[in-house]
């Protein structure tokens, strides 16, 4: 039976094992990036890897075993002068009970290793959309800067915490309690970010519309409109992140999910897009129909340009990058990819960007 289902998984294109006959230099960054992974990971794929001759031939995996510790013992194995390790744990000497060795079938060893894989290569792709998130990923000090009023409390709160689950990704996947409890604070940060978004924009709204006594209170209704923006723009960012990093600490990779998730999350950004677009061309409006007022003087060009900038940035027609590190990350569990892993059970792959 474990042959058999060894067998079958590669003859549905689960997976393909070829080895690797020519001599490859996976330290140069030029050609191959490295994934980041735990020492358990690396273990899994490890024994996977040296028991894969096994796998095929054995239906039980004569020399491989899970150790299961008795709970509240602390995980210290006896080792023996001949090699190895006994079962018997120790507690500062004395004997303290001991373990339970259980026999991994191949189904085990598979399931292990292609976990280890899926939770690299999910850490990868989040990585790659992290790097475009520049405001989520500023220190604290400087988000302070922009943020103002009663939401700030709150999204700094749910910031720092996406930031913890991102950082921990890995360590936080291989313990089941920690993984549904920070699935459930993803899911509420979400809808602070989402909560947030619409006050935001509700607050561009107003200023957009705010009455100017002069240039100089144009300017300063400018000013605070961008200030809004920011603040936006970083609850846009909460509101994607929280999002991503749901369907990977999940692991949810179901195509319908996925689907789903695609088109909330490009139509709500195509939403909040629309909305800047049309605040910042209405202020750019005012500030080429002002006119000045006897003695006053007035350099309309660094306001013109400033507002420019961001209109032509979201009017420009091309896909913005975040946009395609987005629609990548989500469909990344549907197309091919080749691992280059090692005997030590690190993992590479070709170099992307």
């Amino acid at each position: 039976m474990e042959q058999k289902f060894f067998e079958i998984m590669q003859q549905s294109g689960v997976f393909v094992i070829n080895p690797c006959e020519t001599i490859l230099d996976l330290d140069d960054p030029s050609h191959y990036t490295k994934m980041d992974m735990t020492l358990s990971q690396k273990m899994q794929v490890s024994v996977f890897l040296q028991n894969m001759p096994l796998a095929i031939t054995a239906g039980v995996m004569s020399n491989a075993y899970i150790v299961s510790f008795p709970e509240g013992l602390p995980h210290t194995l006896t080792a023996l002068k001949q090699g190895g390790f006994s079962s018997i744990v120790k507690v500062d000497g004395k004997f303290a009970g001991s373990a339970s060795f259980y026999e991994m079938s191949a189904q085990t060893i598979i399931l292990g290793a292609f976990t280890a894989i899926s939770v690299a290569t999910g850490q990868y792709f989040m990585a790659q959309i992290n790097k475009k998130l520049n405001l989520i990923n500023q220190k604290m000090d400087k988000i302070l800067e922009f943020l103002y009023g009663d939401k700030k409390a709150e999204l700094m709160s749910e910031i720092s915490f996406v930031q913890y689950a991102y950082q921990n990704f890995a360590s936080i996947m291989e313990h089941d309690t920690q993984k549904i409890a920070t699935i459930s604070s993803l899911q509420e940060a979400k809808k602070v970010a989402m909560k947030d978004i619409e006050f935001y924009l509700g607050d561009l709204d107003a200023k957009v519309a705010e009455e100017a006594r002069g240039f100089s209170n144009l300017g300063m209704i400018i000013e605070n409109a961008f200030q809004i923006r920011d603040s936006l723009d970083l609850s846009i960012q909460l509101y994607i992140m929280s999002s991503l990093l749901e369907m990977q600490f999940a692991q949810n990779m179901d195509k319908g999910y996925i689907s789903y998730l695609e088109v909330e999350i490009i139509t709500y950004i195509d939403k909040c897009d629309k909305r800047i677009l049309s605040n910042f061309s209405s202020l750019k409006g005012r500030v080429d129909a002002y006119k000045a007022k006897p003695m006053e003087k007035v350099d309309k060009i660094p306001s013109v340009t400033k507002i420019s900038e961001l209109i032509d940035s979201l009017n420009s027609g091309v896909e913005s990058d975040i946009r395609k590190a987005i629609r990548v990350a989500l469909h990344a569990s549907e197309k091919k990819e080749e691992y280059l892993v090692s005997k030590d059970g690190d993992i590479y792959t070709l170099k992307k960007d």
